[in-house]
């Protein structure tokens, strides 16, 4: 490997800095905090040294082959998570991050549930576990004696559904992660559900960009992925095509990654798609429940219009309902868009390395559909701030209120109101007349070690069939919702 640029370049930063001109991330560019000095030395000092023939040397680098491999040099990595004779208790088994198979058109989308059915909705959780834990009690769908890292589903046939940002600020991302696809799979059989959504912070991910990870976080991902990945490959150059950036962690989410989760072309005798498990895949960027719609930052009318019929030659550059965002994020999630692994780290240069790792983080970002796209600003479902800010008072966009009747007037008819995190409350509160919830309370310590509040609606549960709307507390209180209204930019 040649060393004439080793020093010269400094690859995650070099990777940071090109993927922040894409199109989706280009807002974030003035955001993006450069990586750490250790960063860069641990990412230099990882490379084999010049000289080729120096075998001590590079053993203390990375290895020159795997010593037993388990997989094709150009294959996915996620089948050596699930080797035979790997244990399923251990945190790094992919058994562990599945939801069941979200049948888009029908489980994200049902304006008409049974009168009485219980939905509770809980904010951003942002990789703090205990606030998890503490969300999932005042909601009253777990045994308060179970484990915080393995809860006892005892909601019965509620629904849960947690509005996005599980990632970033926390170091305990997956295990918070491992709590949602548990108590979905239990809900489940007790017949109730468990919904994940999409935030702005499992995109950004997603396209390799970790600046408000937490390096405990960080570390998270090595021990459950990274150290697995390199005892079951039986080596580590696998490490190489990441550039340095966080290689379990990217490998982990990126399109086609460990929690992707595989697509579901294989087919039943009657020729209908077989659905299968899996963890991102299964989750959703909007879903309708009863007269309630749940989304990460919030929907305008665009969203929701069927544009199908608009001649636009890129179905990705659209949105045209909750159901088609639903299934254009899967299809993207589901699919490694930067072509063959380099497994093997097959690389003779550094700027190799670099332009490997910036062509995986530039597809992955140009191919990324508008309804996970965005920045600071934007106005997509997962980073649009039009009706949650600022925070515990009316919006500040003049339009905002026509803007959400005309959006909830698009999802279906007699839809009263809009769920939504991503905007940091001090409270949970309703603005705009009770028709835009904010229950993002800034509950990760990462954040700002807010107070979690659970929103809960009974659908048809009032006397004259209305929803009852309430807000259930870590001290065992249910709030009138109207209780929560912004009147006058003060919150009662």
């Amino acid at each position: 490997m040649s060393s004439s640029t080793c020093s010269a370049f400094l690859v995650p930063r070099v990777v940071v800095q090109i993927r922040t001109r894409s199109r989706h991330c280009r807002s974030l560019q003035r955001h993006a905090r450069p990586p750490t000095t250790a960063l860069h030395a641990r990412f230099v000092s990882s490379f084999p040294p010049a000289n080729d023939n120096d075998n001590d040397n590079d053993e203390k680098h990375f290895d020159k082959r795997p010593q037993k491999l388990l997989l094709h040099p150009t294959a996915p990595l996620h089948p050596l998570l699930n080797t035979p004779h790997d244990d399923i208790s251990h945190p790094s088994h992919l058994h562990h991050y599945t939801l069941p198979p979200l049948r888009i058109g029908t489980d994200d989308y049902r304006p008409t549930l049974p009168k009485g059915q219980r939905i509770v909705a809980i904010g951003d959780v942002h990789g703090d576990l205990s606030a998890l834990h503490r969300f999932l009690l005042a909601a009253r769908v777990i045994n308060p004696s179970s484990a915080p890292n393995d809860p006892l589903w005892t909601g019965g046939t509620a629904i849960l559904l947690q509005t996005g940002d599980v990632l970033d600020r926390g170091a305990q991302e997956l295990g918070c992660f491992r709590v949602l696809c548990s108590l979905a799979r239990q809900a489940r059989e007790a017949g109730g559900r468990v919904h994940v959504l999409y935030g702005n912070h499992e995109s950004l991910n997603a396209a390799g960009l970790f600046q408000y990870a937490d390096p405990g976080g960080n570390a998270e991902f090595e021990s459950a992925f990274g150290e697995r990945l390199d005892r079951n490959f039986g080596g580590n150059r696998w490490r190489l095509q990441f550039g340095g950036n966080e290689p379990a962690r990217w490998a982990a989410l990126e399109p086609g990654g460990l929690l992707a989760g595989g697509d579901d072309d294989e087919k039943n005798r009657e020729g209908e798609r077989i659905l299968k498990e899996g963890m991102m895949k299964n989750m959703m960027v909007a879903c309708l429940l009863g007269r309630t719609v749940f989304v990460h930052g919030g929907l305008r009318a665009e969203h929701l219009i069927n544009d199908d019929d608009n001649g636009s030659e890129d179905d990705n550059r659209s949105y045209s309902g909750i159901s088609k965002m639903n299934a254009r994020a899967r299809e993207w999630i589901t699919r490694q868009h930067h072509g063959a692994n380099n497994n093997h780290g097959d690389y003779q240069t550094v700027e190799q390395v670099i332009a490997s790792a910036q062509h995986r983080a530039r597809v992955a970002s140009k191919s990324m559909p508008d309804c996970l796209g965005g920045g600071i600003g934007a106005s997509s479902p997962v980073w649009m701030r039009d009706y949650s800010q600022p925070n515990d008072a009316e919006p500040q966009n003049r339009n905002a209120r026509r803007m959400l009747d005309e959006a909830l007037k698009a999802v279906g008819k007699d839809v009263q109101r809009m769920v939504m995190g991503h905007t940091p409350q001090n409270r949970i509160n309703s603005a705009l007349g009770g028709r835009a919830w904010r229950i993002d309370v800034g509950a990760s310590a990462g954040v700002m070690g807010g107070t979690p509040e659970v929103l809960e609606i009974i659908h048809e549960g009032g006397e004259g069939g209305e929803d009852l709307v309430s807000v259930l507390t870590v001290d065992g209180r249910r709030i009138d919702g109207k209780e929560r209204a912004v009147v006058d930019n003060v919150l009662f």
